[in-house]
């Protein structure tokens, strides 16, 4: 094995150091040659000497360390009392050097994340009240006569007016398109246009299963109050944000904002 010359680097610590030398010799770590890098450990704290450096005293005891290690495996391996040969004496130092290797690599990918994502601030998620009924005002029927209409007068929902109460209770049972996403879309649509007809939100779905999201994601809204429901004298299902719980929202914004 070639002479090595390398420039006299700061270590955190003998494994550290023991690390480098090991990637400098392209070896395996529960394979080490340890009279070489026994050597070129030694040839290290030499250096450290020479330039007046203090040695820590866990290189120290490394260097004892390494030299046992070393004289062991000049020795023939001794046999236990049944029969089988004692275990490598460089196999504890390998996997000392191993579990470094793996906290090494753990610490510098939490460094680079730290990098990436530490100056940033999450906003917590809001959490809805989980109220299982709605509020005494408010009759479901007239919901869901409003889906019923704008089913019949879409082709792309027609399939839900077929045995109509019955295919709704399946197609709610199913939930393909996530209510979270549609409760979002529903307090948007609110938030820019101010009071909507519930006929008006439903015809935004792009499937029966949109559609079937958005009728859940109004009925979770109304339930929590973060919307109101009001009633033309045609019947018609008018839906209004919550404005108290919209004066909320917009504080935190800005308080956010200015943090």
């Amino acid at each position: 094995m070639s002479e090595l010359s390398f420039q006299l680097e700061v270590f955190e610590g003998p494994l550290d150091l023991l690390l480098a030398l090991i990637k400098k010799n392209n070896v395996d770590i529960y394979d080490i040659p340890i009279a070489e890098i026994c050597d070129q450990y030694n040839d290290y704290l030499r250096q450290m000497a020479e330039m007046d450096m203090e040695i820590a005293g866990e290189f120290i005891v490394m260097a004892a360390e390494l030299l046992l290690i070393k004289s062991r495996m000049l020795l023939p391996k001794p046999v236990t009392d049944d029969g089988t040969e004692e275990e490598d004496p460089r196999a504890n130092l390998a996997r000392r050097l191993a579990e470094y290797q793996r906290a090494k690599e753990a610490a510098a990918f939490f460094a680079d994340r730290y990098t990436v994502y530490g100056g940033r601030l999450a906003r917590e998620t809001e959490v809805l009240d989980t109220r299982g009924d709605l509020p005494d005002h408010i009759d479901p029927e007239l919901l869901l006569n409003a889906m019923r209409r704008v089913a019949e007068k879409n082709s792309r929902y027609a399939d839900i007016v077929k045995d109509s109460e019955r295919e709704i209770e399946k197609l709610l049972a199913a939930k393909v398109v996530p209510v979270s996403g549609k409760i979002v879309s529903v307090l948007k649509i609110l938030r820019r246009r101010g009071s909507t007809p519930f006929e008006d939100i439903l015809m935004t779905a792009e499937n029966r299963s949109a559609l079937v999201a958005i009728f859940m994601a109004s009925l979770e809204l109304l339930k929590v109050q973060r919307i109101h429901m009001t009633v033309t004298d045609g019947g018609q299902v008018i839906f209004v944000l919550n404005t108290s719980h919209a004066r909320r929202e917009g504080k935190k914004d800005v308080g956010s904002d200015n943090s």
